[in-house]
């Protein structure tokens, strides 16, 4: 072997050692090789945070992990090249969850709203009341409040042992028609026999929303009976042509979670979002189904 061929051999491995280390380092910035270009790509990611834990997350029909953690069930998905990914979150005896979400080059993007919603909810009776006739009702602390619109009477009971505790005339009150969010960037609207949800604020997410934006949910035949926020800012619930509907506002890529609870019962409705119940009669029952998550 001369020397010149000895010298050859060594620039080589010389080349090749300097092409790996950059190649090294630029793996370990975070940047790997789009095949399509054939140039170095920054990577992002997917933060995912579920109200359960021990939830399945799967990326193009691939299964990377699941979300754990005590007070925050979450996972962080690194080294995703950028572009649209079909994100699956699944959890035995829940409602799944899918989107579409698109990953930019250096960035995160957060899906922090996942609530997986149990297939069949938990159901109890609370008390059996004395028939008559209710316009509308309230539970609150140990009690429900009975409107009757008729005679503008309300009667109220002990919410444990179904015991008269008062009853007393009342004036009257607009029905309402729209609920401010949690976090008052946001308003829910019934006009007509239409949902509509209106932005108060600009918000600065994907996409924009300006102040002034409207957004139709929903359109029904009958009146829609009840309608309100679920427990955050997030997601909304409603009533109408026999389904409880909850539903998410995030719209990214063009899809909007909801799930549909078919329940033979009439209004009145009452929801609790402090403690996440949805009460209604059945006869002379008072009943609650409970989504806490």
């Amino acid at each position: 072997m001369t020397r010149r061929f000895r010298r050859v051999i060594f620039f080589i491995f010389v080349c090749f050692f300097i092409a790996a280390s950059v190649i090294v380092v630029f793996f370990a910035q975070g940047y790997r090789i789009d095949f399509k270009s054939l140039t170095f790509v920054k990577t992002g990611g997917i933060f995912v945070e579920t109200s359960i834990n021990d939830a399945k997350i799967y990326v193009d029909d691939k299964y990377i992990e699941s979300t754990n953690g005590i007070l925050n069930h979450n996972t962080l998905i690194e080294g995703l090249t950028p572009k649209a990914y079909n994100v699956f979150i699944y959890k035995e005896n829940y409602y799944p969850w899918n989107k579409v979400v698109e990953v930019k080059s250096g960035t995160v993007v957060g899906l922090n709203n996942v609530i997986l919603f149990p297939l069949i909810p938990e159901k109890s009776k609370i008390i059996d009341l004395p028939v008559q006739t209710i316009s509308e009702f309230f539970v609150e602390k140990n009690t429900v409040k009975i409107k009757n619109n008729n005679v503008k009477t309300a009667t109220v009971y002990n919410l444990n042992d179904g015991k008269l505790l008062s009853k007393e005339k009342f004036i009257m009150a607009t029905s309402v028609k729209e609920f401010i969010s949690p976090d008052e960037n946001k308003k829910l609207e019934v006009i007509g026999d239409q949902l509509w949800l209106a932005y108060l604020k600009d918000m600065n997410k994907d996409p924009i929303k300006k102040a002034g934006d409207k957004e139709l949910i929903a359109t029904y035949e009958t009146p829609v009976k009840f309608f309100n926020w679920l427990n955050d800012s997030e997601h909304i619930i409603w009533f109408a042509d026999g389904a409880l509907n909850i539903a998410e506002l995030d719209d990214r890529g063009g899809k909007r979670n909801s799930i549909k609870f078919y329940l033979d019962i009439n209004s009145p409705i009452f929801w609790d979002r402090d403690n996440s119940l949805f009460y209604f009669f059945e006869k002379t029952t008072l009943s609650a189904l409970n989504f806490k998550i």
